[in-house]
């Protein structure tokens, strides 16, 4: 399958990725005063990572439930928003003072999601509990700078307290673009579960649970799953984003924004050293979100692992930045790149006809890479795909 860039010689590229996947570079760890961030019990505090301006600053923070006090971690930002920096955190609490805490045994931390839920215009949190599957709301009863939230109060359906069994990883999103805020819900069971709001942004009721389809079928992700909602391959709708423990996926979407015919998931990658492009696994447990982390125009991903540690893995578009002349003759072709991955470079005389091989596993030069050969008149259009 190609991939990446297609340049003439005299071509001017663009900044924008287009219609294309999102590529991933290898995982980082997100660190906390030069140690990996690890709020919960080390080697199992089951980490679920949210990304919220917490206090209005401009700044991302980051939430993070964990495992044993069942508890949700605030790390407030003190580095800038395309550099985030933690040094310690804080438990959230309520107006009470005391901190949210939703017990649970095994994997079960708490899984924080922000949005304004009630449409007073501040952010509030919602939370999906580990034990029983409900989702809490926490309203702001202050201010975006200076949160103070109400205690917790359960979502409904109905008469019915809103349930999805176990492990409710919550996510809010208009799913069928009437204008209102739908509640998306990851599971223990591993589905995703919609619950259509069907009355006022400001006062949302929630319909029964419907499971997402994708494929043609419920869509089963393996076992405990999260969800988001983004535009992963970049032609205007809305896919779906996925976790579970057997992997991180994506689903997507081939109707329209209104009504969402979701593809069979297919596993998301990134490089391992050794190992080339593989899909992503951090052992189990793993609970994503996604984020622009380093304010560079493209989506990142964030997976909040077993051991209660959170990686990091930075999107960029696979894509050819020049094709610039050298001394004697020769070419560098350059493009965006990760490392731990080899390249193909394809050449030819027309954009139909691709077909030269011109390098062969090209190894990777980091995040970009540039390959120098002798110039070939008949040859002006380049193709990079990833080696395998």
């Amino acid at each position: 399958m190609l991939f990446g860039g297609l340049l003439a010689v005299s071509a001017t590229l663009g900044s924008s990725c287009g219609a294309a996947p999102v590529q991933l570079r290898p995982a980082e760890l997100l660190s906390d005063g030069g140690a990996a961030l690890c709020p919960g019990t080390p080697g199992s505090g089951y980490a679920i990572p949210c990304v919220t301006d917490w206090n209005g600053d401009g700044k991302k923070d980051l939430l993070v439930g964990y495992q044993s006090a069942g508890k949700i971690a605030l790390y407030l930002n003190l580095g800038t928003d395309a550099q985030p920096r933690f040094t310690n955190f804080t438990n959230l609490k309520t107006a009470d003072g005391n901190d949210i805490c939703l017990p649970s045994p095994g994997c079960g931390a708490p899984a924080p999601w922000v949005c304004d839920f009630d449409g007073d215009g501040k952010r509030d949190l919602l939370v999906g509990s580990g034990a029983d599957g409900h989702v809490w709301f926490y309203r702001n009863t202050n201010t975006d700078a200076a949160p103070i939230l109400a205690p917790g109060v359960q979502l409904m359906v109905g008469n019915s307290v809103l349930s999805v069994g176990l492990r409710a990883t919550p996510c809010v999103q208009d799913w069928d673009e009437d204008g209102l805020p739908d509640l998306l819900c990851g599971a223990g069971d591993g589905y995703v579960y919609f619950f259509k709001n069907t009355n006022t942004a400001q006062s949302p009721i929630f319909a029964p649970a419907v499971k997402i389809k994708a494929g043609g079928v419920d869509l089963s992700l393996g076992i405990r799953s999260v969800v988001r909602v983004f535009d992963w391959d970049g032609d205007g709708l809305k896919d779906l984003v996925c976790s579970s423990d057997t992997g991180v996926y994506w689903c997507r979407n081939t109707n329209s924004n209104s009504q969402p015919i979701l593809q069979a998931r297919q596993p998301i990658c990134a490089p391992v050293d050794g190992s080339g492009l593989s899909p992503i696994s951090t052992g189990g447990r793993m609970r994503l979100d996604l984020v622009d982390w380093n304010d560079d125009g493209v989506v990142d991903l964030l997976v909040g692992n077993l051991n209660g540690t959170v990686y990091y893995y930075e999107g960029y578009c696979f894509r050819i930045r020049g094709l610039l002349p050298q001394p004697g003759g020769q070419l560098a072709l350059q493009w965006d790149s990760a490392p731990s991955l080899s390249y193909d470079v394809l050449s030819g005389s027309s954009v139909s006809a691709i077909t030269n091989l011109a390098a062969t596993k090209f190894p990777s030069g980091g995040k970009t890479t540039a390959w120098t050969n002798s110039a070939d008149g008949s040859q002006e259009f380049y193709r990079l795909r990833i080696a395998q």
